[in-house]
């Protein structure tokens, strides 16, 4: 993994957050946790506190594997995907378990935001700064 330090944390019942001086945001669900519309409404009001109107990369990956989105939760994550600013999203999933549920999960609400799957932290890590940088020269053409 790259180096940096965790500028700001921020925590609810699901999920640990960490903003990072390489500009990346880390959320890592907590051990065996499900993610219903009432716990992503907490978890998507803490990431918009947290961010304060800037887009940043996601990192998000499970500390155990046991993280279950509901169907309800799906339905409301699609819904909600715009309640927080984001430059993008990288899943970490480390068994094929894991990759079948967020392929069909990725297919199924296909985020507007560029979303990908990763196997190793490294990889998700280089992918956002690639993401970063093509934000970055979107937004400085916009100005001039």
């Amino acid at each position: 993994m790259s180096s940096y330090i965790v500028i700001k944390k921020g925590e609810t019942d699901t999920a640990d957050i960490s903003m990072c001086s390489d500009g990346i945001i880390r959320v890592l669900f907590k051990k065996r946790k499900e993610l219903d519309p009432d716990a992503l409404k907490v978890l998507f009001e803490k990431f918009r506190e947290m961010v304060d109107g800037v887009a940043y990369p996601f990192i998000y990956y499970v500390e155990d594997g046991s993280v279950v989105f509901t169907t309800e939760g799906n339905m409301y994550s699609k819904q909600n995907q715009h309640v927080f600013p984001k430059i993008c999203n990288a899943f970490i999933v480390k068994s094929l378990a894991q990759r079948l549920i967020a392929n069909f999960y990725l297919k199924i609400n296909k985020p507007v935001n560029p979303s990908k799957l990763f196997n190793t932290h490294e990889d998700a890590e280089a992918w956002c700064f690639e993401q970063l940088k093509v934000s970055d020269k979107k937004n400085q053409s916009r100005v001039m």
